[in-house]
């Protein structure tokens, strides 16, 4: 069975093939990972279209579109890349794909588009858009491909004006059972002052799932449940290991999206953003926003100039729900490392 899933990922949908793409190619498209292009860098597999990572010039920030998950279905809502799509919410034009951002860096908002409509309250916040600056190396071993980048957090209205810059690194790979995983390890480096990271509820490592995958909506037949056992809306803030949301994708499949912190991370274990309208985030920085009676600002964080605060989280898209998929199991395996 197990055989046969993986098998699925080198044949799966002719329709999703590589098309179009130009510029750098690298690995043996016939036989395992690969790239092409450069805005967006589309990762294969088989041939076969897995995902698309977009600079995001215009939308202020990078981000992975589509996802394909384990039955060939995209993974993320296709609103606003793709307007064809009926049965998509038209909210939150911020929510693109999967991504990583923060709502308060020295003031600056790294989480909405700049242009966009303040959140209540914060009518004078300043925005930043983070300009993903080019590849900084490819790695294709075995089983698996790593992709790292560079980036630099600007003030949107002065480009000139650098605030702070990352170094990522992503790491894909098929598990036994067919699901890929996503790793990220992102450097977030202070290298133009301090660094100021304030207590907001909307920040880091998130995704937008398809709308099958919601708990309210016309189409919504998702659930959430994390690793202490809080489920659907009561797992919104709450500090856990591992975040599920899962349900079936547009063609039926039983399928999750699991996104897991790893220890070593700062305030591991981290909250949880996780709305019931598809939204999952990983947020270190939000304790003043989801817990009751904290004190003032207690997310607020200073990374000194010279030095830099990681990030690392792995994404599983499974099939199954999170029993059947073992993610506790393999958090285990992920948080040992």
């Amino acid at each position: 069975m197990k055989s046969a899933r993986l098998l699925f990922f080198a044949l799966f949908l002719p329709s999703l093939a590589v098309t179009g793409a130009s510029a750098q190619v690298l690995g043996n498209v016939a036989q395992g990972w690969s790239i092409r292009g450069t805005d967006p860098i589309e990762i294969v597999f088989g041939g076969r279209l897995v995902t698309k990572y977009h600079a995001g010039y215009e939308e202020g920030k990078p981000y992975f579109y589509p996802i394909m998950g384990p039955s060939g279905e995209n993974m993320t809502r296709h609103w606003p890349m793709n307007e064809t799509f009926k049965d998509e919410e038209t909210d939150h034009p911020f929510h693109r794909g999967m991504w990583f951002g923060l709502g308060n860096v020295n003031g600056y908002d790294f989480w909405r588009t700049p242009g966009e409509k303040p959140k209540e309250g914060q009518e004078g916040k300043r925005y930043g858009v983070i300009r993903h600056k080019g590849m900084n190396g490819v790695m294709i071993k075995g089983p698996t491909i790593t992709i790292k980048t560079k980036s630099d957090w600007l003030d949107a209205e002065n480009p000139e004006k650098r605030i702070c810059s990352d170094e990522r690194e992503f790491t894909l790979f098929f598990r036994e059972d067919g699901s890929l995983a996503l790793d990220l390890t992102l450097r977030l480096v202070a290298d133009a002052g301090d660094v100021t990271i304030g207590d907001e509820e909307e920040a880091a490592w998130a995704i937008r799932t398809i709308p099958t995958l919601r708990l309210k909506g016309k189409v919504a037949k998702g659930h959430i449940l994390n690793s202490k056992g809080d489920k659907d809306g009561d797992a919104w803030g709450k500090r856990a290991t591992w975040v599920d949301y899962y349900g079936p994708d547009r063609a039926g499949n039983p399928v999750g999206i699991a996104i897991m912190d790893h220890p070593t991370n700062l305030r591991h274990p981290t909250w949880w953003h996780a709305r019931d309208y598809g939204l999952l985030a990983a947020n270190p920085f939000g304790q003043g926003k989801y817990e009751k009676g904290a004190e003032a600002n207690p997310g607020v964080h200073v990374i000194p100039n010279g030095e830099a605060l990681s990030f690392r989280y792995r994404t599983i898209f499974h099939e199954g729900d999170p029993e059947s998929a073992e993610i506790a199991k393999a958090f285990e395996a992920y948080g040992s490392k």
